[in-house]
């Protein structure tokens, strides 16, 4: 008797003991691939960098121009200017909350949910490095610039039906690179600037409450565009439901925000705030799903444009 329970317990140590190296392994192959892929956006990033301290996009140089312009014209907002210059360098926080979004990644994922959840917001802040989509993300700053020139300075990359809007508008609001929606004592959302952005709200004439700035016409490539590509699931979602919770004829969700939101409520109720792209084709396409074949470290950039809200 004494002997078999022996043997029961060896079995019963041997079965734990193949199970723990087994979820050992499906934990490492998930730590692997995300950090193999981690790599791979890191490498886009490093690019991207390099492209924009070599002047390479066309709007970082128009960035320079622009600033230098108002400058000239307005000499007291040269702090502005300057701070507004400074995103043309890979200093700007246009770059840099890009590599907060890749330092933020899980790299060491227990289970497939969360290994998905950190591929998806990898393959979102590779979409946002793509030297094309950058640019392009580029001008919400010379529009910024443009706006306060008072239209001595034309703005750029803009529908001709948003451009008197564009032009009296600051294109950073409601971009989390550079501040994000806060909710006040009184119950009302208003856009908080980080850092040296807060001298925006007197340049623009105070704060912006999203009530009240959701009910004006307001143009930004980010907002038209950007946050459906490659902005975070979080921010899709914040400002979904702040449109929900102040609807107007300006801030109507599109059909790929509702998909997305959808898509992305979904894996935060799962796993924490998953990240999910879609209705967007990605240019990382081929990792089309967690655990499909990684045989690059690096993601392909497309430079091809993709249009759509």
């Amino acid at each position: 008797m004494r002997n078999s329970s022996s043997g029961i317990f060896r079995v019963s140590m041997g079965l734990l003991l193949l199970a723990t190296i087994f979820l050992s392994g499906c934990s490492n192959r998930f730590e692997e691939q995300t950090r193999e892929m981690h790599r791979g956006v890191l490498t886009s990033l490093n690019d991207l960098k390099q492209q924009i301290d070599n002047r390479q996009l066309t709007n970082g140089l128009l960035i320079e121009k622009y600033a230098e312009a108002l400058v000239r014209q307005k000499p007291e907002y040269a702090d502005v200017a300057t701070l507004l210059k400074k995103e043309a360098t890979s200093e700007g926080n246009g770059y840099t909350a890009l590599l907060k979004r890749l330092a933020a990644i899980n790299l060491l994922p227990k289970d497939e949910q969360a290994a998905s959840y950190g591929f998806q917001e990898l393959k979102l802040i590779n979409s946002a490095a793509e030297p094309f989509e950058f640019n392009n993300s580029m001008a919400d700053v010379v529009n910024t610039l443009a706006a306060l020139s008072d239209g001595q300075l034309p703005v750029i990359n803009v529908p001709a039906s948003q451009r008197g809007v564009a032009q009296k508008s600051n294109a950073l609001v409601g971009n989390p690179a550079y501040g994000n929606w806060q909710r006040g004592s009184n119950g009302q959302s208003f856009w908080a600037w980080y850092g040296m952005y807060s001298m925006f709200s007197n340049v623009f004439g105070g704060r912006s409450y999203y009530n009240s700035w959701s009910a004006r016409p307001h143009y930004s490539y980010y907002g038209q565009y950007g946050r459906n590509r490659w902005g975070s699931s979080a921010d899709v979602n914040r400002n979904y439901d702040l449109s929900r919770r102040n609807p107007t004829q300006y801030n109507k969700p599109s059909a790929a925000t509702k998909t997305r939101y959808a898509t992305t409520s979904r894996r935060s109720s799962s796993y924490g705030g998953g990240t999910s792209r879609t209705g967007t084709k990605s240019s990382s396409s081929r990792y089309g799903s967690y655990g499909s074949s990684s045989r690059s470290s690096s993601f392909t950039s497309s430079r091809s444009s993709r249009s759509g809200k």
